[in-house]
């Protein structure tokens, strides 16, 4: 049985990653060629995308439902909780499901996508990096017959809000309809020409602009005051009419007819490849009949955007598109695509001649995804054990996490790809032991990690078993007690942190898994008191670095042994009166764990571990070793 490639590229995903840690509110700014696709058009996943978008309205609907308050939320409550189901913590989960779902016929297949960026893209170039794509050349696939890339579903979702929050609001001032239209829409100007687009890619997308202004004509449908789609009934909220693209759908999503335009480096690589590649094609019936569906594609209803970036083409407010066609790059006058239209052709081409604004056959009825859990769902670890150490007759192991997950979407089984999201209040892990001397009861080693987590994702598939988690962290703590290291008591507490997850399974039966993570908590204040000489160090917290990285392997349906290795490093910058005034100190710690899960709520553990605190103030490296072994219980 061949195994699939993976989910998401690592290479993209640590891209992401990079981008999203820095600026966590932003979208990812990506590009796709569709000029790859004109001779080998992917299937129609119309239907497909349909069922996928409608499930997560009716699924955001119930979760509003579920709730004991769901008669106190607006419509534009129940719009927003519509947003978050696609996209949450910085990452596009709609265009993440479309690059990875098997129901989603694209063209290049994720087989060959490496090729096709290196040898067949439009963007391909002989630089040693290209920083602006470094998210990749998406792929593209068809909706409705007009063929576009996964970005443009981002744009739909994230970039439709944001006109929808800034039209609201607009409104709201009393500014005139018109005029609001007008400024979403220069804002999405705005975005193409900054992180968007120029700034980034190098890449004005007018197709990302069409994409942006149908979905917030999307999100204005949910509250409208006349046919709302979204409607209050005394037995909860209900979607009145299910969602479907070829209301918003146009061949101005295909940046083979609405082109983009580029800057000049980004240009020269771009028309270059265009005239290796499509110029000798541009006369060959395969050409003319993709652009002759286009010709002939209805005009959607609402065509305002189209309209009104071309009032800014023609005041040049916007980069002249036209100058930026494949037509410019050969040599060529661009068609009539009015004369296109009137052509008649035996061959299918890419886009349906019936085409319309509204079905020509009844909706399809879908059915809400079930949620059958409770919305919040605590989870509890307690674990025990214990260790020998200098200073103690006897040490007894504590280790918890708890937390309180809200569940903001179900493990979908529709599809493969599963997008489960949880809001984690806090978890508490740690180690304390407890012991006893000639002295009388004291605390030889303390190391406790308090981490309020504002917001969790995760994804996984089901059939491959690859893996993200995302944890954006608000004022992570840590308390220290170690004797053995001469320290009384130790503060570290950060204004934010980030933890990140990467796994992967692999095999037919999907018995072996690896993973990877990494945390970086960073700045804060940082203090730790001597008790060896009563001075105190105090200063800031400059960073915190954590990476772990284990493999697992299923012997049977609850039979699991683990291997996990880690470390730590802990950097700050302050005062020590007791040693040399502006210190550096570090707290070092690396660990090694092997774990048994005999049944689904417990495991056994056995933790070596080594602690280190370098004091360069002080000219000293203090160490000492920790043994932990013991049983851990979820409930």
């Amino acid at each position: 049985m061949l195994r699939r490639p993976p989910l998401i590229p690592w290479r993209s995903w640590l891209g992401a990653l990079g981008l999203w840690a820095a600026f966590p509110g932003s979208a990812r700014a990506t590009e796709t060629d569709q000029y790859f696709a004109i001779d080998k058009p992917p299937r129609d996943s119309l239907e497909v995308l349909n069922e996928k978008v409608n499930r997560d309205i009716l699924g955001a609907v119930a979760l509003v439902n579920r709730r004991a308050s769901w008669d106190q939320y607006s419509c534009q409550d129940v719009a927003h909780r519509v947003y978050q189901r696609f996209r949450i913590s910085g990452l596009h989960k709609i265009e993440l499901w479309a690059e990875n779902s098997p129901r989603i016929d694209r063209v290049p297949t994720q087989k060959d996508h490496r090729r096709f960026a290196a040898q067949s893209s439009i963007y391909r170039n002989s630089r040693l990096w290209d920083w602006g794509l470094s998210f990749g050349v998406k792929a593209t696939f068809t909706v409705a017959g007009v063929h576009m890339g996964a970005d443009k579903l981002s744009h739909f979702f994230q970039t439709g809000w944001k006109y929808h929050q800034r039209f609201r609001e607009l409104m709201k001032q009393g500014v005139p309809e018109r005029e609001a239209l007008e400024r979403i829409i220069r804002y999405g100007v705005e975005t193409e020409s900054g992180t968007l687009g120029s700034v980034t890619t190098g890449v004005f997308s007018f197709g990302d602009l069409e994409a942006n202004y149908q979905g917030f004509l999307f999100y204005r449908s949910l509250c409208r005051e006349e046919d709302p789609r979204l409607l209050k009934t005394p037995q909860g909220w209900r979607l009145t009419r299910p969602f479907d693209w070829r209301d918003y759908v146009s061949p101005q999503f295909d940046e083979t007819l609405n082109n983009s335009a580029f800057v000049p480096m980004r240009w020269e690589e771009v028309r270059a490849n265009l005239r290796r590649d499509y110029c000798p094609r541009l006369d060959s019936e395969t050409f003319l009949e993709h652009y002759r569906s286009y010709a002939r594609y209805p005009r959607k209803p609402d065509d305002f955007n189209t309209r009104y970036v071309r009032e800014l083409l023609a005041r040049g407010e916007v980069p002249r598109q036209q100058d930026f066609s494949i037509w410019a790059a050969c040599g060529r006058s661009p068609p009539d695509l009015a004369q296109l239209a009137a052509e008649t052709s035996g061959s299918s081409g890419a886009g349906p001649e019936n085409a319309t604004t509204e079905p020509s056959t009844p909706a399809p009825r879908y059915e809400a995804p079930r949620f059958d859990e409770a919305i919040l769902r605590p989870l509890f670890e307690l674990g025990g054990g214990g260790f020998r150490n200098d200073g103690s007759a006897w040490n007894a192991l504590l280790r918890t996490r708890f937390m309180l997950r809200e569940t903001v979407g179900p493990e979908d089984t529709w599809d493969a790809v599963r997008t489960p999201e949880y809001l984690l209040w806090a978890s508490l892990d740690g180690h304390i032991a407890l012991g006893s001397t000639p002295a009388g009861v004291t605390v030889p080693y303390a190391d406790l990690r308090f981490n309020p987590v504002q917001r969790r994702f995760e994804l996984n598939n089901v059939a491959t078993g690859e893996e993200l988690a995302v944890g954006v962290v608000l004022l992570p703590l840590r308390l220290t007690r170690f004797l053995a290291l001469d320290r009384s008591l130790g503060v570290d507490t950060s204004v934010a942190g980030v933890r990140v997850r990467l796994g992967k399974r692999f095999g037919e039966r999907q018995r072996t898994g690896v993973f990877g993570a990494v945390a970086l908590d960073s700045p804060g204040y940082k203090a730790a008191l001597h008790p060896s000489d009563g001075y105190a160090f105090q200063g800031v917290h400059a960073a915190t670095l954590a990476l772990e990285t284990g493999a697992e392997l299923q012997l049977g349906t609850q039979l699991r042994l683990g291997l996990v290795l880690g470390g730590s490093a802990s950097i700050g910058l302050g005062w020590d009166p007791g040693g040399s005034g502006f210190s550096a100190p570090a707290d070092l710690e690396a660990h090694a764990e092997a774990q048994v899960d005999v049944t689904r709520f417990s495991r056994l553990f056995v933790r070596g571990q080594l602690e280190a605190v370098l004091e360069p103030g002080r000219s000293r490296l203090l160490s000492t070793p920790v043994l932990l072994g013991g049983a851990t219980f979820r409930y």
